[in-house]
């Protein structure tokens, strides 16, 4: 070996590497040009990117004498820019200088050409390969340059070395050049065109003369018998000869006419044996940078190293500190400002230490795979909590360049894969869903960062649309939503795209269906997004479960706004939530005035409800007079209730003008007109003609009561002379009885007035026209009396009197006028009683909408009183406290006067206006005056009255108050108001005690009538209705004959007490009238706010009354009183309305078992007014009955008729021969296009609708063709097979959408195999099975997805993962698993329907995606996963002929597709199993071919954590994290 050692004082650099780099140090590995990778060949003159700044300067900080552990040193690089460097030499052709600090190579001849370009080459850290974050380019070894490159000499440059400090460390042994050997030098003009010479190719050209430091692989260090006797030559000897030719052994196979084939195959396998023999067979000795630990000042040290782009990583890769990791990483790199780049490498350096912890010796892998994943969730959500964290630090100094920081790094960490993607997209929708409306703006900016990934996937990009819909909705409904209209903007521009990009992630049905408005109100769509948005909707309408034979929509929905509005009638926005219903308006209207005319729909409120609305609709231009005519035909001779409602409804409309009375005449003389006295019969005579007749006179014109008159004429020579007569008369009376002036001499006045009952009496029977009259003639009166100062004060007789007759003429809206006018009076016994007015008509001036203001207006006066006199009338401060308890909005106000009234009671024991004080006042006559004074001197001697003297008090009042009852005279009263005057003191104890007394009157034997004390007792306020209610528990035993005999007694006190609360008082009860009228309020209340207890005291009265009946038949008992039976139907009626479960419930057979007839009976009667025919109703006559207004009675008598034939038949044949009779009614039904019947199925009962229900799935499922049986399957392609198929569907589809989503959707296994079927039928094609194939197409396939799509309903929430990686999954239900089988049989399916010709498959494809998108969207985590490994092409999985790479399908699984690194494979060679012929072995022999090789496949994934550019300071020859021997790399 000639080697001289030569020192020149510079410390070699240390070795860049890159992936292909082997163990030899710097100065002495081959020329670069074999080094370089595929890109820099592709490239070579492109300078580096000034971008990556980690290379382009010198460490100025650092020790230069700083040695790596290895046995060679390195120099430090040229300090200053790289593009300046670059520059500098390219701009200067002859170099003068060269720096040797550049390269300890930089003067061999053959490197000098790609010297500029090393810095930037050899470090991976600034190749393209590592910009690219998700696919780096695979190592590759590089060719040798072409003889024809430019050879370019860089300018010597002396480095000046800046003041070095000593370094007293220990330092390897370091080859030092000696100074005296010559170096290479070229000064002519042409050497920058020659090539190198390197004759030996073994890599002499050093830079310097005969100086090669030793290292064993250079030939001189090659020690064998030649060369220690003959020494190395730097030529070769020519002059030795061959020993031996090939030519006679190659040249005769040449010959042959395979030679060139030959000659070709011993090449290659030169070359193959050449690239095996070469090939890296050493283990990768790649490991993560160490850390170690280091003192905290150690630590910021070397944190403001990392933020400081001169220094090199290789340098910072050597102390890695201990403690910085997760949320302390982030926060430190923000803080010191940490490049992009650098923070990233930092993070894989720590992860991946991290990571490998866990692969420690002794662990399994199963917890190897759980310990990683959670690691990677904590990591990512550490990263969502620091860019969360940075954000929320908004109005702090460089908000702006942090958050953009945040935001870039976690973009970074998110494309090198270095988060749970999975988590972090669902952190980023999650913050778009709840999130304050003021940070909407940067979680849209986050998003749409990651937008393409979001929507790749359907999980996300579901929830991603529907939360921009929410966001859109919440504004819209934001009083400030002017503000608001540059975010609206954005998100509906957003919007606005995705509609016609990503329409798979608006199919969402209840979703679209609560959102769609919101796209009408902030797009304006032209016609792309028009079609798109339509198309959407199309595909929601086919998975929304509605039931396609049901009525239409809107109708139901106008009766059920309706019906809501006499429960709670205080929506303002009924009138335009009712006109949205539906488009066709003129049936709106229609379906609004049957409403309003319907038997089934008890009470006047529905009237004036309907009057109201069709004002509100006047602005539309919408007329009610045709809808009006239209029903007047369908209205009976006989239905007298119909008849009035239509003559209340039209009066009302006349009063205000939308009703044409000119119209009306029209249509009269249109049909004929008039020819006889009975068309305008008041009992006879049909609606339409008596309309005419029944028109309030007082709102026409002078012209209209002319045509009126002319026709009236016809009709049996009405008179109109005499009507008008009659209507003067009547006001005449009416004023005479309430002692208003009559005209000067008029012969009325000198007679006697007659009573207000017989005049009441003479009203009731009278035409709606002279009661319309009477009504604006009083309401006129009144209201000009109250606007005269002079006139003398209205009296309380005659305000009641007036208040009975406006009551009697069911004139409410002119009484509502008369109230108003009343609360300016000062009279506070008026006051009181328009407040208990009010109240007993709650509802119907609710329904004018006068309520809330007649109410306000009375607490005014009432406050207005409290500040003029200092004190409020109990009586006027009781009427409105029991008035404000029912007013809706009003709670506080109730309270308040709750407390005040509850305050003077207490306070004020010797009120002066309570009745025991005005008995007080005048000397006791009776019996019970001791006993008065008695109790008003304790009552006046404190405010309390503890529960014993109570007890005491009331033990000595109710003997004599039951005295009282059974004489029916006045101390009832006084004792009923002591009674009152004690609850006071303890609400709640006295309560108990009149609960006890009330179960004592029940049990006694004889007694007197109810309606003798309980009326009084409630009126006077100390017995409430819910106690008497509490009573009415079933009878416990039958009565006896004898107690039966009794009129009053325990036998039939259910009965009495129904009686009197459903039924007015009669006379001889001993109240007054204010008391009268407040306990008919009390009856009213009992039937809104006391349902249950009245329906369980009517369920428990017909159980006593059927009980009566068996052994009394011939006692004439309560409830054979017509009027009775009456009130108890219009009573049922309302429950029905309110609550027809409860009531089906309490009239059926477990309640009620003794009195199945009587419920057919009083069901029957409910449904059909008037008839109590003893023959059951079959199921046709039920069905045909049925529209919006019956359906609730039609319910309760269906519902009941088949419980009752299940009681009677048990499980019989006769209840199963009776559901076959229901089948067949609804089969008939469907014939004949009556759909009303859909509505009635779903509130059956539970059992019947199950049963039903079964009986329709099993026949839908046997009706389904299989591929599997011999039979013929031309029956399965009958109409008559597809027209029962479709009714089944109709049966079972109106029982799921009628009824509540089931917790879990109701899939089972016989549906897949059906479903399967039909796939196997599509497969085969229209070959095999043609009878078949296209009935499948057209009906079986779509009838079997929507039947999916009705079992597929459920309350199950969209699936979420799992909390944490290394938890416990959860137990799957069978219901799941079964929905994962549907899914992957609705893929294959989809798949196969893509390639039928889209003019024969129509839409089925889109149809099962879209199902598919239903059923996977509450699919659980674990099973979404199973089922992508089932079908799609995954990395590490091996692909197989049946996976696909669909999109569709990885949207509908929402993972990922894959990438380009995702497909990498390595190939396992293996020994051919099969013997070679002795022919291909000579021929192998002869050439050196050796056997086959057979490759084996199996998927590479990469270690993402691994892929570092600066790995370690150590250099190896198999140092890189992806093993150099997976890819046969070689040595170069």
């Amino acid at each position: 070996m000639t080697s001289r050692s030569h020192s020149l004082g510079v410390q070699p650099r240390p070795p860049q590497r890159t992936v292909s780099s082997s163990s030899l140090p710097s100065h002495q590995r081959p020329p670069p040009q074999q080094q370089r990778s595929v890109s820099q060949q592709q490239q070579p003159f492109i300078p580096a990117s000034p971008i990556r700044k980690d290379s382009n300067f010198i460490d100025l900080t650092g020790d230069a004498s700083d040695a790596t552990p290895s046995r060679f040193t390195s120099t430090p690089r040229r300090g200053g820019s790289r593009l300046k460097l670059e520059l500098s030499i390219s701009n200067d052709p002859y170099p003068e200088h060269i720096s040797i600090t550049s390269s300890p190579r930089s003067l061999t001849p053959s490197r000098i050409n790609h010297d500029a370009f090393e810095t930037s080459s050899t470090s991976p850290a600034n190749s393209k390969a590592s910009q690219d974050f998700d696919n780096p380019p695979l190592p590759m070894p590089k060719r040798r340059p072409r003889p024809t490159q430019p050879v370019t000499i860089p300018r010597v440059i002396t480095a000046t070395s800046a003041p070095i400090k000593k370094d007293s460390r220990p330092k390897p042994y370091t080859v030092e050049i000696p100074p005296l050997a010559p170096r290479y030098l070229i000064t002519r003009p042409d050497a920058q065109n020659r090539n190198p010479v390197d004759p030996f190719s073994k890599g002499l050209n050093s830079g310097y003369a005969d100086f090669f430091p030793w290292t064993g692989t250079h030939h001189e260090d090659e020690w064998n018998s030649e060369a220690i006797i003959k020494g190395t030559w730097d030529k070769q000897n020519h002059n030795h000869p061959e020993s031996a030719s090939a030519k006679m052994a190659i040249f005769p196979a040449l010959k042959q006419k395979s030679g060139l084939n030959a000659l070709s195959t011993v090449f290659m396998t030169i070359l193959n044996q050449r690239r095996h023999r070469g090939q890296i067979n050493a283990p990768s000795t790649f490991k993560p940078p160490p850390r170690v630990t280091l003192t905290d000042t150690k630590r910021e040290v070397w944190l403001k190293d990392l933020a400081n782009p001169a220094i090199s990583l290789r340098r910072l890769s050597r102390t890695i500190p201990h403690g910085i990791r997760g949320r302390t990483l982030l926060d430190q790199c923000l803080n010191k400002n940490v490049p992009i780049e650098r923070a990233v490498w930092l993070a894989k350096c720590v992860g991946a230490n991290e990571i490998r912890a866990f692969k420690r010796k002794g662990v399994n892998g199963a917890f190897v795979m759980g310990g990683e994943l959670k690691w990677s969730r904590d990591w990512t959500v550490f990263v969502e909590q620091f860019v969360d964290g940075v954000v929320s630090t908004f109005g702090q100094n460089e908000w702006k360049n942090r958050v953009t920081y945040a935001i870039r790094l976690a973009m970074h960490l998110y494309s090198e894969q270095l988060l749970d993607r999975d988590h972090y997209l669902d952190w980023i929708v999650s913050g778009i869903e709840s999130s304050p409306q003021a940070r909407v703006p940067m979680w849209i900016l986050i998003a749409e960062i990651y937008w393409k990934d979001l929507l790749r996937s359907r999980k996300f990009g579901r929830r991603l649309v529907f939360a921009i819909f929410n966001r859109l909705d919440v504004i819209h409904n934001d009083p400030d939503r002017d503000i608001l209209v540059q975010l609206s903007s954005r998100l509906a521009h957003l919007l606005h795209t995705l509609v016609k990009t990503n329409a798979e992630s608006f199919i969402s049905p209840n979703a679209w269906q609560k959102y769609r408005a919101v796209l009408h109100v902030f797009l304006t769509p032209d016609e792309a997004t028009q079609k798109a948005i339509d198309e959407i909707q199309i595909r929601n309408s086919r998975l929304l479960v509605t039931s396609s034979a049901s009525p239409p929509a809107g109708r139901n929905q106008l009766v059920r706004l309706l019906d809501a509005a006499l429960k709670s009638p205080t929506d303002r926005e009924l009138a335009a939530k009712c006109w949205a219903t539906s488009d066709n308006k003129p049936q709106t209207m229609k379906t609004l005035v049957e409403w309003a005319t319907s038997f089934h729909r008890p009470g006047l409120a529905k009237v004036y409800v309907a009057a109201n609305l069709i004002r509100a609709w006047s602005s539309f231009r919408t007329s009610p007079t045709t809808p009006i005519l239209e029903i007047l035909d369908g209205i009976d001779v006989h239905d007298k209730t119909r008849k009035e409602m239509v003559y209340l409804l039209v009066t009302e409309l006349v009063r205000t003008g939308h009703f044409s009375v000119p119209q009306y005449i029209q249509w009269v003389i249109a049909r004929g007109g008039y020819h006889e006295e009975v068309d305008i019969d008041p009992e006879q005579g049909p609606c339409w003609s008596r309309l005419l007749v029944e028109l309030p006179l007082h709102a026409l014109s002078e012209a209209q009561r002319i045509e009126r008159g002319d026709l009236l004429r016809r009709a049996g020579n009405y008179s109109i002379a005499d009507e008008e007569q009659n209507i003067t008369n009547a006001l005449k009376c009416l004023k005479q009885a309430l002692g208003l002036p009559l005209p000067p001499g008029d012969p009325l006045s000198e007679r006697k007035p007659l009573s207000l009952n017989k005049l009441l009496k003479m009203i009731r029977s009278s035409s709606k026209a002279l009661r319309s009259c009477i009504g604006f003639q009083l309401r006129d009166n009144m209201v000009s009396h109250f606007a005269k100062r002079e006139q003398p004060p209205m009296s309380l007789s005659m305000f009641t009197s007036i208040r009975d007759i406006m009551e009697a003429v069911e004139d409410f809206s002119m009484l509502s006028d008369i109230l108003k006018a009343c609360t300016k009076s000062t009279d506070t016994e008026i006051l009181a009683s328009c407040a208990d007015t009010v109240n007993s008509n709650l509802q119907t001036f609710f329904a004018i909408g006068s309520a809330d203001t007649i109410f306000n207006s009375l607490i005014e006066r009432l406050v207005s009183i409290n500040e003029d006199q200092g004190v409020v009338p109990r009586p006027l401060l009781a009427a409105l406290s029991g008035l404000a308890q029912r007013m809706t909005g009003h709670e506080a106000i109730a309270n308040q006067l709750r407390q005040e009234l509850l305050q003077s009671d207490k306070s004020n024991a010797t009120d002066a206006c309570s009745p025991v004080s005005d008995m007080m006042a005048a000397p006791s006559q009776s019996v019970e005056g001791g006993l008065v004074e008695d109790v008003e001197k304790l009552l006046s001697s404190g405010t309390r009255l503890d529960p014993p003297n109570m007890n005491r008090l009331f033990r000595t009042i109710i003997p004599r108050l039951e005295r009282g009852w059974w004489k029916k005279n006045e101390s009832r009263r006084v004792l009923a108001t002591l009674l009152s005057r004690i609850r006071v003191f303890d609400t709640q104890h006295f309560d108990k005690l009149m609960t006890d007394w009330t179960s004592h009157v029940r049990s006694l034997p004889e007694r007197p009538g109810l309606a003798d004390l309980f009326p009084l007792l409630i009126s006077t306020g100390c017995l409430a209705m819910p106690i008497i209610l509490s009573t009415a528990s079933a009878p416990t035993s039958a009565p006896t004959p004898e107690a039966a005999s009794k009129p009053h007694g325990h036998a039939t006190y259910l009965q009495e007490l129904l009686q009197l609360i459903i039924t007015p008082l009669p006379s001889g009860t001993g109240l007054t009238a204010e008391e009268r009228y407040r306990f008919r309020t009390e009856q009213r209340c009992a039937r809104f706010e006391q349902s249950k207890g009245l329906l369980n005291l009517i369920k428990n009265a017909l159980l006593e009354y059927c009980s009566l009946r068996d052994i009394a038949s011939g006692v004439v008992l309560l409830l054979d009183n017509p009027p009775c039976q009456d009130s108890l139907l219009e009573t049922l009626r309302q429950l029905v309305l309110a609550d027809s479960a409860a009531v089906s419930s309490a009239l059926s057979l477990k309640s009620l078992p003794e009195a199945g007839d009587l419920v057919q009976k009083v069901t029957t009667n409910l449904l059909i007014p008037g008839n109590f025919g003893t023959s059951p109703m079959s199921f046709d006559s039920i069905l045909q009955l049925a529209n919006e207004m019956t359906l609730p009675f039609c319910q309760l008598k269906l519902n009941l008729d088949l419980s009752i034939v299940q009681q009677n038949t048990g499980e019989g044949d006769g209840a199963g021969s009776q559901f076959e009779l229901f089948a067949k009614a609804m089969d008939r039904a469907i014939e004949s296009g009556n759909i009303m019947w859909t509505s009635l199925i779903p509130c059956l009962s539970d059992d019947i609708t199950q049963h039903l229900k079964n009986q329709a799935h099993t026949g839908f499922l046997e009706l389904i063709p299989s591929s599997k049986g011999e039979e013929d399957l031309t029956e399965a392609a009958s109409q008559q097979m597809i027209h029962r198929s479709q009714n089944f569907l109709e049966v079972i589809e109106a029982i799921i959408s009628g009824q509540p989503p089931p917790k879990t959707a109701q899939l089972s296994l016989p549906m897949i195999e059906k479903l399967i079927d039909l796939w196997e039928i599509v497969i085969a094609g229209p070959d095999d099975r043609p009878e078949i194939y296209d009935a499948v197409i057209h009906h079986w396939l779509p009838a079997m997805l929507h039947f999916i799509t009705l079992h597929s309903v459920s309350s199950e929430p969209p699936s979420a993962p799992l909390s944490n990686a290394s938890a416990a999954k959860p137990h799957i239900p069978n219901t799941h698993d079964t929905r994962a089988r549907v899914i992957l049989v609705l893929c294959a399916l989809m798949l196969e329907l893509e390639s039928i010709p889209p003019d024969e498959a129509g839409t089925l494809a889109q149809q099962v995606m879209d199902l598919g998108l239903l059923l996977v969207d509450t699919l659980p985590e674990d099973l979404r996963a199973q089922c992508a490994k089932t079908v799609l092409m995954l990395p590490g999985h091996m692909p197989s002929l049946s996976m696909s790479s669909d999109p569709r399908l990885y949207y509908l699984f929402s993972t990922p597709p894959l990438a380009q690194t995702d497909c990498l494979m390595l190939s396992h060679r293996e020994k051919a199993t099969t013997p070679q012929s002795a022919a291909f072995r000579g021929v192998g022999a002869m050439y050196g071919i050796g056997p086959v090789v057979q490759e084996r496949l199996t998927p590479f994934v990469l270690r993402r954590w691994e892929v570092l550019s600066e790995p370690t300071p150590n250099i190896g020859e198999n140092d890189t994290s992806l093993s150099l021997g997976l890819f046969e790399s070689i040595k170069i």
